[in-house]
């Protein structure tokens, strides 16, 4: 079977996956607590997948230095993975506001 646009956005694959082994590879590595979220995540979360991940939280991460807010409202938080990344780049006296719908999540 043929590999279209198409068929990557069907199945959520939205890079080609040698787009994303050399994102993976020129992106700084992830730091401890954020790969412990991730591992815990993925062994204990039914949806695991919904987690921002390595290169989109380094991306989140990049933006938000560039950017230096001093208020960042995130909704959708999850498990906090993209709130970590995004905190970053937080002004000083910054603040960061979280919403997530699920409880169970919002407790982690």
């Amino acid at each position: 079977m043929a590999i279209t646009p198409l068929s990557y956005l069907c199945r959520m694959d939205l890079l080609h996956p040698l787009v994303q082994s050399y994102a993976d590879t020129i992106t700084a590595p992830e730091e401890d607590l954020l790969r412990e979220i991730a591992a815990t995540t993925a062994a204990t979360h039914s949806h695991a997948h919904m987690l921002s991940g390595h290169v989109q939280g380094k991306f989140l991460e990049m933006i938000s230095r560039l950017m230096q807010p001093n208020r960042i409202l995130e909704i959708g938080t999850f498990v906090g993975y993209s709130a970590l990344c995004l905190a970053k780049g937080l002004l000083k006296d910054g603040q960061l506001h979280t919403i997530e719908l699920l409880e169970k999540d919002a407790a982690v």
